[in-house]
C-alpha cells in the first residue's frame, strides 16, 4: 500500500526535518546527476533547488562560463507533477539575472547542439524577482508525471556574457517510487504571490495579482 493510503501515491509536502511544511518540495526528489552545461562549477547546481526558507541565500549560485546560455538539466527520483517554477538570479547585479526561459520536459540528453531545433514544453519571460516572490504557473498536461526537465536560459537583464542564478524552485507533487506513475489530485500550497495562468501551453505568463 502506498504510504499515504490506498488510491494516493502523491505527495504536496517536504520530506525535510527542518522544513517539514515547504511546498516548494520537489528539490527533495532530485537525482545527484542533475547538472548544468556552460557554468563554471557544475557541482553547485543541485545546489540552488534550495528549500523555499533559504530561496534568498546568495550561495549556492551558478554562473554561465564562456557566454550568457545556461542550460540545467533536473532529473528526478520518481516521476513527478510541476505546477510552479520560481527563479531568482544571482550576484550583486540585476543586469546577470536571466531574462528568459526554455522548458524542456523529459529530454535529459538537450544541449547546446541541439537546444534551438526543439519545440519547448513551455516558455517564460523572467523578470527580476530580488524579493522572490514572483511564481510561473506551469501548463498542466506536459509538466504531469515528468522524470526530467531541462531549463535552457538564453539572455539576461543587461545583455552582458554573465547569467546567474541562485535559486530554481519547483512546486508540485512527487512520488515515493521509481517510475510510478502520479495519480493524486493537486493542491496549490502558495508561499508567494500567485500569477495568471498561461493562455496556452507555449506561453507562461509572470504577472502578479
Amino acid at each position: 500500500m502506498p504510504p499515504h493510503g490506498e488510491g494516493f501515491v502523491g505527495s504536496s509536502h517536504s520530506h525535510s526535518i527542518e522544513y517539514p511544511d515547504d511546498s516548494w518540495n520537489l528539490y527533495s526528489m532530485l537525482d545527484q546527476s542533475t547538472t548544468a552545461l556552460n557554468v563554471t562549477t557544475i557541482r553547485d547546481t543541485i545546489g540552488i533547488f534550495k528549500p523555499f526558507a533559504l530561496r534568498l541565500t546568495p550561495s549556492p549560485v551558478i554562473i554561465s562560463d564562456a557566454d550568457c546560455e545556461i542550460i540545467v538539466i533536473a532529473r528526478f527520483t520518481s516521476p513527478v507533477h510541476i505546477r510552479k517554477i520560481m527563479v531568482i538570479g544571482g550576484g550583486n547585479s540585476d543586469a546577470n539575472h536571466p531574462s528568459f526561459m526554455k522548458c524542456f520536459v523529459d529530454n535529459d540528453t538537450i544541449d547546446f547542439t541541439n537546444v534551438n531545433s526543439l519545440t519547448p514544453s513551455q516558455e517564460f519571460n523572467l523578470p527580476i524577482n530580488r524579493s522572490g516572490t514572483v511564481e510561473l504557473i506551469t501548463a498542466i498536461h506536459p509538466f504531469t508525471n515528468i522524470t526530467s526537465v531541462a531549463f535552457y536560459f538564453n539572455s539576461n537583464h543587461g545583455g552582458s556574457d554573465i547569467t546567474s542564478i541562485q535559486y530554481i524552485g519547483l512546486q508540485g507533487e512527487h512520488t515515493h517510487y521509481r517510475r510510478q506513475a502520479v495519480n493524486a489530485v493537486y493542491e496549490v500550497l502558495c508561499n508567494g504571490q500567485d500569477v495568471d495562468h498561461a493562455k496556452d501551453e507555449t506561453l507562461g505568463s509572470h504577472h502578479l495579482h
